[in-house]
């Protein structure tokens, strides 16, 4: 395979990643007619199309994705092989690309990323932090951190933990209202729900009693669609919320919020990292994922 072959497909997974020639060429320092111009040479020396241009984007045909798919696995181990004969596997480097849920990646994975680059300066972490479903291939994601099940695809499941369902207020807002002392009390007080990103859904509160689950979904004075906000209205005074062990953690230890109705938690869905069954993963992305898989089942714990 000659050199500029080579090129031409990092350029083409770049352009499937990006669904842009000229994002695509402006990221590899070239011009967005030279890279257009090595696309039409690379479907030429395969003798198909490998990408349908639209109005908006640029994606793969059938064949280019199955093409992307082979060049993800080729590249990946031939960079890999470049990083060894270069040194040590101690210097890592090269992009890993990570999607995780919002309050997964501010509550657990941020605040460690400092530490991590400082340990592996080579590696550049691109973290997309979001709560709905990765297209693996058009997203470019190496692996996902999610809550949940897994996704409807022929994904990997590295199950971390589950953490539990917790109902916190601040001090001073149980002082002024009252402690609840069972769910049904919370009739009579302000809560805040989690608002869903589908539009008026809310998440309900889950509640267990010697082995009876009980779920509600009480009258609330507010719902709010991001985790972190919810624990500041809380810790505000405003009301009573429910969230993750590992997010409420820090704000309990530091007596800014009290954990209610204790004996009534449940488990939350599990925490999992997900990456794709068909896809080499490089030393850099192992060892990120192995990375993250440790602080996780850290904070999970620490938590309970």
């Amino acid at each position: 395979m000659r050199v500029d072959q080579l090129a031409a497909m990092r350029l083409f997974v770049r352009i499937v990643e990006m669904g842009s020639f000229g994002k695509a060429a402006r990221s590899m320092s070239m011009s967005s007619s030279n890279a257009t111009e090595r696309m039409a040479r690379l479907e030429e020396i395969l003798g198909v199309r490998l990408l349908a241009r639209t109005t908006r984007a640029v994606a793969p045909t059938e064949a280019g994705a199955r093409y992307y798919e082979l060049c993800c696995r080729l590249l990946g181990e031939l960079d890999e092989v470049e990083t060894l004969l270069a040194g040590s596997q101690e210097m890592l480097a090269g992009r890993v690309r990570v999607s995780a849920n919002v309050s997964i990646a501010r509550s657990i994975l941020v605040p460690r990323l400092p530490a991590w680059f400082e340990q592996h300066p080579g590696i550049h972490v691109e973290l997309v932090m979001n709560d709905q479903r990765s297209d693996f291939v058009h997203e470019g994601i190496d692996f996902a951190v999610r809550i949940g099940g897994l996704e409807d695809q022929d994904l990997v499941l590295r199950p971390l933990g589950r953490p539990r369902r917790v109902t916190v207020a601040s001090p001073a807002y149980l002082k002024k209202m009252g402690t609840p002392e069972s769910p049904d009390d919370l009739a009579n007080h302000h809560l805040i729900d989690f608002l869903l990103p589908q539009r008026g859904a809310r998440l309900e509160w889950e509640f267990d009693k010697d082995g009876k689950r009980q779920t509600l979904f009480p009258r609330s004075i507010a719902s709010i669609g991001d985790a972190e906000a919810r624990l500041q209205l809380a810790i505000a005074g405003m009301g009573i919320v429910q969230s993750l062990s590992f997010i409420a953690a820090p704000a309990l230890g530091e007596g800014k919020l009290t954990r209610i109705l204790k004996s009534w938690e449940t488990p939350a869905p599990e925490v999992s990292i997900l990456y794709r069954r068909d896809r080499h993963l490089p030393t850099r992305t192992q060892a990120t994922m192995d990375a993250f898989t440790t602080w996780i089942k850290e904070a999970i714990s620490a938590a309970e």
